[in-house]
């Protein structure tokens, strides 16, 4: 079971590394949806703002990652979907 991480748990560490390989798709989105909210408020300090938008990055990448093993699961259930036909 993946614990739940805050918007604040993921600003707060410098290496995120465990929190985002934790991540499921729908905590990923949740959280970058909750970061760009807090971009667009205007009310981070510069260094707040840049390491907000590398956590975004990486979200994303983790996204990106999430979507494509799906992607490939599909793929092979379509396969073995039609090799049974």
């Amino acid at each position: 079971m993946n614990k739940k991480v805050s918007l604040k748990d993921l600003l707060s560490e410098e290496d995120a590394t465990e929190l985002f390989a934790g991540l499921n798709f729908e905590d990923a989105l949740q959280l970058l949806e909750q970061l760009v909210e807090k971009v667009e408020g205007g009310n981070l300090s510069l260094d707040h703002s840049m390491l907000a938008y590398e956590k975004g990055v990486r979200l994303v990448e983790r996204l990106r990652a999430l979507l494509s093993q799906a992607e490939s699961k599909l793929q092979i259930l379509s396969k073995e979907e039609g090799a049974g036909e």
